[in-house]
């Protein structure tokens, strides 16, 4: 289980490294562009020089997380096509760079209904899937279920792999604010036990591959999408031994997206709360 963050790409792709290093992180995740804006990823060639000279002696595993702009369920055919588009261009992107894959969120429905758009969402998913020629992963990460989010619930995800014919290259990420929020209560052993059992049986563990780690600011049910530094939170330090210590999640990256003690993002004295408590349950 490696301990990472969210890491920033300003400045140049290749500072990632430096600022990982910086945090103790061992495994990263970023943005290529701007998370709030359609525009194409544009990457210097110094800097891109810079990355496959550092990348080459080091193995850190690294993700992307989409821009926060996309949304496969939109009744809207140009948002559609501008959100497949952005997928497209990280996928491109994540094979040039040798990013693991792309952790995006599936979007609202807008109260249309779930089973309205599952088609379109899988038909966009296989677009873009097909598009690459690589083997980066699309990664669905489960919302809070506010909204009208897609994916809060398993059945809605595994229900979305079951109609995209089980593609292999359709992985999931979890978020432990997110799952929280959507009543996944996860703060007890007992509790994470359960969830981890439905994960299995709507979805599969074999398509778990990342791990947002996130305490709440807002209690179980809330649907609300909230992060807190970890143990500052409704999940707690008890959550996180719940989470960390079940087998499910032995091999899986734990990716920070707090708020950091500065309110600056992750930092030095998240990863070492994950870590320690990595430790303990170990």
């Amino acid at each position: 289980m490696k301990i990472g963050a969210h890491i920033s790409t300003a400045g140049g792709v290749h500072n990632i490294f430096q600022r990982a290093e910086e945090i103790e992180a061992e495994a990263i995740q970023m943005f290529i562009s701007g998370r709030t804006n359609w525009r194409a990823p544009v990457v210097k060639e110094e800097s891109l020089d810079k990355f496959y000279k550092i990348k080459s002696s080091n193995d850190i595993p690294l993700f992307f997380h989409g821009i926060y702009l996309i949304n496969l369920a939109t009744q809207d055919s140009e948002h559609l096509e501008k959100s497949k588009d952005s997928l497209r261009n990280y996928m491109d992107w994540a094979g040039k760079l040798g990013v693991i894959g792309t952790i995006f969120h599936l979007g609202s429905h807008k109260g249309v209904g779930f089973d309205e758009m599952k088609d379109q969402i899988c038909r966009a998913m296989v677009e873009v899937l097909d598009s690459s020629d690589n083997d980066a992963k699309l990664i669905i990460e489960n919302s809070a279920g506010g909204g009208n989010t897609v994916g809060s619930r398993f059945s809605e995800i595994g229900s979305l792999l079951d109609r995209c014919d089980q593609h292999p290259r359709i992985a999931v990420c979890l978020d432990t604010c997110h799952l929280f929020s959507a009543g996944y209560d996860i703060s007890t052993p007992d509790g994470c036990a359960s969830v981890m059992d439905e994960f299995q049986k709507e979805i599969g563990l074999e398509r778990l591959v990342a791990v947002h780690a996130n305490d709440s600011k807002t209690p179980l049910q809330s649907g609300r999408d909230r992060h807190e530094n970890i143990g500052d939170g409704y999940l707690g330090y008890d959550g996180f031994r719940s989470v960390m210590s079940h087998p499910a999640f032995s091999q899986v990256p734990f990716l920070l997206e707090v708020p950091g003690l500065q309110k600056e993002g992750p930092d030095l004295e998240n990863v070492g709360r994950l870590k320690r408590i990595r430790d303990e349950v170990a």
